[in-house]
């Protein structure tokens, strides 16, 4: 499922018939990260569940949407949406009920040959509902005075997503549908440890966890790729394959790069940039232009906002590049210039319409600025 976010479509990937959730702490993007899943996902209908969230957002989804235009199908982008309002100031008794009223009217959907994407926001909401139910039943309770079913129903939830294949009728080709279902969770003080996140952990495809240190440093979308996971990696790589080979490979050394930019980072914090060997700075500032110039997204720029696949495929070979370049410098400050002047190309290159001719001639200028670099260092190495 397509759904124009680098760090999602190549870290973490989503599939048709797939499962997933996005917990964070409050302020870090849950529900601006649902809204950008329903604007540009690869889906026939968006089925949002405002699942006791504030109204204000639920306002804001009804006056954006019918002025903004579907790519796909060039028409109002709330022709193909589905809202079920259950804000925080409406009864508690009706808020379990409008998560299973979004599934059905999904389902329908989907029999009828549609991709369709389900997103309930939040679903904490809706476990606070259950809680107070349960209370007020006076059923036993279990951890954090959660009622004792609460991972059954949140299982229950998550596994009415699927693919399925429709009967054949007289004149057409068999038809499949599929439901994809992604949940916020709203852990208190974004603790992953609560047992909402963790029942949702045990039964959903894929794990986005947003940051609290992520969206303060301004790094949207604010998807931690050092604590995120995804079970369909394998899946959707082998099918990307075809285009960019040992993409699957290429993704896993991204993610080393990643795990070893912040160990570095932090020792960096400790012992100062004079104690790192010229190796690891290269490591971290690799690490570095990989998560501005790839990873983050400017949500305000109308280009950046939306990255469609061909031109992800286009980037991620770029970075491949970089990451099995065999760079060597004289010195740290070098090194720093060098992938600073990087790093502030490849974000400019982002901002470009695709395949404009000043894209074009700015892809090839970075190409170029690396062939000569590693042609130098291969030079001196000899």
């Amino acid at each position: 499922m397509d759904t124009g976010l680098r760090i999602i479509d190549t870290q973490f990937p989503l599939v048709k018939g797939g499962t997933f959730c996005s917990p964070g702490p409050f302020g870090a993007g849950k529900t601006v990260l649902q809204h950008h899943l329903s604007k540009y996902s690869s889906v026939d209908i968006v089925v949002i569940v405002a699942c006791g969230e504030r109204a204000g957002e639920v306002v804001e989804v009804l006056e954006t949407f019918p002025e903004l235009i579907d790519q796909k199908t060039g028409l109002s982008l709330m022709e193909r949406t589905v809202m079920i309002c259950n804000t925080s100031s409406m009864p508690v008794a009706a808020r379990e009920a409008s998560v299973y009223m979004g599934t059905s009217i999904a389902e329908y959907y989907r029999q009828m040959g549609l991709d369709v994407l389900l997103l309930a926001d939040s679903t904490s909401r809706w476990a606070q509902a259950m809680r107070e139910m349960s209370g007020r039943l006076e059923e036993i309770p279990g951890e954090e005075a959660f009622p004792a079913y609460l991972a059954s129903r949140i299982a229950a939830f998550y596994e009415r997503a699927g693919v399925i294949e429709l009967k054949e009728t007289a004149g057409e080709k068999k038809k499949t549908g599929s439901l994809v279902i992604g949940g916020t969770v709203s852990p208190a003080g974004g603790n992953f440890e609560e047992p909402v996140t963790q029942a949702t952990l045990s039964v959903v495809g894929a794990f986005l966890a947003l940051s609290r240190e992520r969206s303060d440093a301004r790094r949207y979308p604010a998807i931690d790729p050092l604590i995120s996971w995804t079970k369909y990696q394998e899946v959707v790589g082998s099918s990307l394959e075809k285009k960019l080979p040992q993409w699957t490979h290429f993704v896993q050394m991204a993610k080393s790069m990643l795990v070893a930019g912040d160990e570095i980072a932090k020792r960096m914090e400790v012992v100062g940039e004079e104690g790192i060997s010229m190796q690891d700075i290269i490591t971290y500032l690799k690490s570095e232009v990989y998560e501005i110039g790839y990873l983050q997204q400017n949500a305000f720029d109308k280009e950046d906002a939306f990255c469609p696949l061909p031109r992800q495929i286009d980037l991620f070979a770029l970075m491949q590049k970089i990451f099995s370049g065999d760079f060597s410098f004289k010195s740290h400050d070098d090194a720093r210039v060098f992938f600073l002047d990087l790093q502030n190309r490849i974000k400019n290159l982002n901002y470009l319409p695709y395949q404009s001719e000043k894209y074009t001639k700015a892809l090839e200028a970075i190409q170029a600025i690396l062939k000569e670099h590693l042609e130098q260092c291969l030079e001196a190495h000899v």
